[in-house]
């Protein structure tokens, strides 16, 4: 199997594209590392230096976020201060973007007819599920269907923590020794007061939620 992997340099992401490698090796394992105009652009930085401490082959690419630019996650505007409770019931997430997911995995897709994958992984759980439509399911599995009649050869999504919660995807993590303080997760970072660098705001939905998972707290 050769492995395409959509990879932020995220919790979820870094645990994806261990288990990629684990299964099939870091020689037959790609990452692909996407710019869309994100206000917090800095992941993608952290993306590459995982993929660098690992000895991972990563692509870069740029999708126009001229659809987007106007959305909260493009100006870095999305909600803070909300509990895990209102993150899981409150409907979508205003830190969606329509199409996003369609138009990632249809990098991925390109690349694999391109270099022959026949394997593209994606960092979907059921904590994302909640707010992101394009992280359930039902859209998974027709993405599936439609990318192995495009390439007109079987396609494999491999969703691995679609059921499962951001803790346990933190447990899967610490149990391959993955060192989580090298990921990044906020949508709002701001400068930092020595002016070396952005920190994580602490307060998206996003810090909130990898908060919860790393320290098992609401």
């Amino acid at each position: 199997m050769r492995n395409i992997v959509l990879f932020s340099g995220g919790m979820d992401s870094t645990v994806a594209l261990g288990l990629a490698c684990w299964r099939d090796g870091v020689a037959d394992t790609t990452a692909l590392v996407l710019s869309y105009g994100q206000a917090h652009i800095n992941e993608l930085s952290f993306a590459r230096e995982i993929t660098s401490l690992w000895g991972v082959t990563s692509v870069s690419a740029i999708v126009d976020p001229s659809p987007w630019k106007l959305l909260p996650l493009c100006r870095g505007t999305t909600q803070q201060d909300r509990d895990t409770y209102a993150m899981r019931t409150g409907g979508i997430s205003d830190a969606f973007l329509p199409g996003r997911n369609v138009a990632f995995l249809g990098v991925a897709l390109a690349i694999c007819g391109i270099t022959g994958a026949d394997t593209v992984w994606i960092g979907a759980n059921a904590d994302d599920a909640t707010g992101f439509p394009d992280c359930r399911a039902p859209f998974l599995h027709a993405w599936q269907q439609m990318a192995s009649h495009a390439l007109a050869r079987p396609i494999h999504l491999m969703a691995p923590f679609v059921e499962q919660s951001k803790r346990q995807i933190v447990a899967l993590g610490h149990a391959m020794a993955i060192d989580f303080s090298r990921t990044w997760s906020c949508y709002r970072p701001h400068r930092r007061r020595d002016l070396m660098g952005v920190e994580p705001c602490g307060r998206c939905d996003a810090c909130v939620l990898r908060n919860e998972a790393l320290n098992g707290t609401d």
